[in-house]
């Protein structure tokens, strides 16, 4: 008697009947379930640098469209260059503001916006996601994990943890909510110079406490990928991804990244430690902005960007199955340190 499956499949009866190019084309068919229906993802600040990189790696022939169906993005202006090249890209633009509305049907919402920070605005579009009954909303952190009772604070940082409470809240538990923590993007390394305290006209670097402190650095492209994974497994599963996610690429300290920049140029570069007193005493005064880096400083220094243990690459990059991070290692024998 034929055994015949619910599902229509008889087993090795009917596969027997194949032939081998059929065979083939099914073996390499990607196992889908209902939870792993294809995503719909919306972003806002898609329009900007890392933006368009995650764009283009939602779009990409590894997601979509087994796993990612549409990528739509916020715009106030869609006859802009940035709009039209993600249009290019196959990403459909929603004009105006983020509401409820244009978020319908949306699985995934991701904030990339960045600088000065909007209490208010953050959490008028949170609402807005949480309302839309969006499954996975990742604000806009990217940096540092200022969380905790650190002996330092900064308005910026204050916005960020006051809106992550207030998402939380409001979502009752029925959106997971995402803070992905990158430590210092790797191409920004030797752009920002002195901002970093790195002197690399006079080769002498300055660190906001003990120098031999690891800080994580991730690629945009490293970031883009786990924001992409973050997105599909967040929403196959909101317990396969940690609420507070954290990555590292690679993690050198300010006297690594001396001595790596110090052999490729064939010199010495000199580090300078400040010692807490001052460095706190640094915190407190100048600009918003100025304060903003004397603190990302205080951080890389004290541990706060330290993920060389605590992190998510296993869960989001297995062995290194779906991309290789890059390292600083790499990043310095290409830019020689400037």
């Amino acid at each position: 008697m034929e055994r015949v499956y619910k599902n229509g499949w008889d087993g090795g009866q009917r596969f027997s009947k194949l032939k081998l190019p059929q065979i083939s084309t099914l073996l390499q068919l990607p196992f889908r379930t209902p939870s792993m229906a294809p995503i719909t993802v919306a972003i806002l600040g898609a329009t900007g640098d890392l933006g368009l990189r995650v764009v283009r790696r939602f779009l990409s022939p590894e997601y979509s469209p087994s796993q990612v169906s549409k990528v739509k993005f916020f715009t106030r202006n869609p006859s802009s260059a940035g709009a039209q090249e993600l249009k290019t890209l196959g990403a459909e633009p929603i004009e105006g503001e983020v509401t409820a509305a244009g978020l319908k049907g949306v699985d995934v919402f991701i904030s990339l916006i960045g600088g000065a920070v909007d209490l208010d605005y953050m959490n008028k579009y949170a609402k807005e996601a949480v309302d839309a009954g969006v499954k996975v909303y990742i604000p806009s952190e990217f940096g540092i994990d200022h969380r905790g009772n650190n002996d330092f604070h900064h308005e910026l940082f204050d916005a960020k943890e006051a809106h992550y409470h207030y998402a939380s809240s409001i979502s009752g538990g029925k959106v997971k909510i995402v803070s992905l923590y990158v430590g210092l993007f790797l191409e920004d390394t030797f752009g920002l110079g002195e901002t970093l305290g790195l002197d690399i006209k006079n080769g002498v670097y300055t660190s906001f406490g003990p120098a031999e402190t690891p800080i994580s650095f991730n690629s945009r492209e490293d970031i883009s990928s786990s924001i992409v994974r973050i997105s599909v497994l967040g929403a196959a599963d909101p317990n396969s991804v940690p609420d507070f996610t954290r990555i590292n690429g690679s993690a050198v300290s300010y006297n690594q990244l001396a001595a790596l920049v110090g052999k490729a140029r064939g010199t010495e570069i000199q580090v300078v430690e400040v010692d807490d007193a001052e460095s706190k005493n640094l915190l407190s005064t100048g600009d918003p902005w100025t304060r903003f880096w004397r603190a990302l400083r205080y951080g890389y220094g004290h541990g706060l960007t330290d993920f060389t243990k605590d992190n998510a690459n296993e869960i989001l990059n297995p062995g290194q199955k779906y991309w290789k991070w890059k390292t600083m290692e790499e990043w310095v024998e290409e830019t020689k340190g400037v």
